[in-house]
């Protein structure tokens, strides 16, 4: 067992090719995915599609890395697994991958998820519970991939010294194809409402005791899914088309999701965080929309909540950002998907010399919108309540870049799936005049574009 895994090596750029133009890009995705085991599309559609210029596809990563307790492991292409023993495998990435790459483009890196529990390498004082059907972070180590550019229509191949190009154009040319059937079978809660109440009078307590502000405790609904999962991300798309759209598969590990919240992007030197917190319904109509987001913004619970929660993400960004540069960009402004508005703030800041986009995310994570205040004890509440580990609900999905850029999103409104098993969760913020049966009614209409696209596929029509 050698000490370190190799640095991974690239030449100073990428190259960028123009493949085509006006092609549909999910339907080549459709094609990759059913050929390779590790793959990934990220996108972003909706009211809020301007977030990134960009899609991506990557497949078929030179490596895979992956942690457990005090351990990273390395999978070469052709299935040989090094494992490294380390006290912190996160910050073992940064000694392997490069971050000085001339792109300002998307120039390839790792793009996997962080699990909610990674917090265990970044607060030595928490022991969160591990996720059974995940790992604490999985990454693809992509050199090369698709982009597609939003704006012209075209789709470019990048890539560095090794050039698939061959098997791209051959994919290209193949005929489109078809999704298989797919069987989602309900398989019940993980909290009752009776202990979602029990659990949010405790939090009640908890914040007379002074322990915390504010915590966000909820549970996991589970399924079976039969079948070819592709479905659920087309059906997605469709129905909640959200700023961050993602289809991650490392073999039976699968994330299929459509997060309304970036949790932190790091671009060119300049870091952004854009917390949503207060919830409201969408209307029949424009007039409707405006009453209920009226209501929101003059509800002093809400109002309470998203100020806290943006007070922990400026204090997030200062642990890594130059001294004097953090701002509060926009403050409760209200954005709107398909089934539920939020108040949303931006915090921006630059970063400091001493930092970069390893512990920049690691400062800012997991989000203060799904944890609480202050964010140490919430966790260490949260993890007693919910009775099992989050895996990478609530953690991050998303890519670290070569070039020494990042972007995460939160993996809320997503199925999480390893093999047939699999589960959505969702959670609200609990603060002291919370009332059970109203937070729970917040977590139901959380869920209700997932539970749309999950009720097409459940025989009875009802998840």
């Amino acid at each position: 067992m050698s000490q370190k895994p190799a640095r991974i090596r690239l030449p100073r750029k990428p190259h960028y090719v123009t493949l085509a133009a006006d092609i549909d890009f999910f339907g080549l995705f459709k094609k990759v995915e059913k050929r390779f085991d590790n793959c990934f599309m990220l996108e972003s559609l909706g009211e809020e599609s301007f977030i990134s210029r960009h899609s991506i596809i990557g497949f078929d990563p030179e490596q895979v890395l992956w942690a457990t307790e005090g351990e990273l492991h390395v999978q070469d292409r052709d299935g040989e697994v090094q494992s490294y023993a380390s006290d912190n495998p996160y910050y073992l990435l940064r000694e392997i991958v490069p971050q000085d790459i001339i792109s300002r483009k998307y120039a390839g890196g790792l793009t996997g998820y962080i699990g909610y529990d990674c917090m265990n390498y970044f607060e030595p004082s928490l022991k969160l519970q591990h996720s059974d059907m995940f790992d604490v972070f999985r990454f693809g180590v992509f050199k090369d991939g698709l982009i597609l550019d939003k704006m012209t229509g075209e789709v470019i191949y990048f890539h560095y010294d090794d050039s698939r190009l061959e098997m791209i154009e051959q994919i290209l040319a193949e005929p489109a194809v078809e999704n298989g059937p797919l069987t989602v079978t309900p398989m019940g809660e993980t909290m009752t409402q009776d202990e979602h109440a029990a659990a949010v009078m405790k939090v009640k307590q908890d914040i007379i005791d002074g322990k915390i502000f504010q915590c966000e405790v909820g549970f996991k609904k589970r399924f079976r899914l039969e079948g070819d999962s592709i479905n659920l991300y087309e059906q997605l798309r469709e129905v909640n088309p959200s700023p961050q759209m993602y289809y991650v598969k490392f073999g039976e590990q699968k994330l299929i999701g459509a997060s309304p919240e970036l949790l932190f992007r790091l671009r060119q030197g300049e870091m952004e965080t854009f917390p949503l917190a207060g919830t409201t319904k969408r209307g029949a109509n424009e007039v409707e929309d405006t009453q209920f987001a009226r209501a929101l913004l003059n509800d002093p619970k809400e109002i309470a909540e998203h100020n806290m929660i943006v007070d922990l993400h400026r204090n997030d960004i200062g642990h890594v950002a130059r001294f004097g540069t953090v701002k509060v960009r926009s403050l409760m402004d209200i954005k709107r998907f398909s089934h539920v508005q939020h108040i949303s703030s931006e915090i921006v800041g630059i970063i400091s010399e001493d930092h970069d986009m390893f512990s920049a995310l690691a400062s800012n994570f997991p989000a203060g919108t799904l944890t609480g205040a202050p964010k140490i004890e919430a966790m260490k509440i949260i993890d007693d309540l919910e009775s099992d580990g989050r895996g990478p609900y609530g953690g991050a999905v998303g890519h670290f870049s070569f070039n020494g850029d990042c972007t995460f999103a939160i993996p809320i409104r997503t199925v999480f799936a390893n093999g047939e098993n699999a589960y959505v969760q969702t959670c609200g913020g609990n603060v002291y005049d919370s009332n059970p049966e109203d937070e729970y009614e917040e977590i139901r209409r959380k869920f209700a574009g997932t539970k749309k696209v999950l009720d097409q596929f459940t025989a009875e029509g009802q998840a």
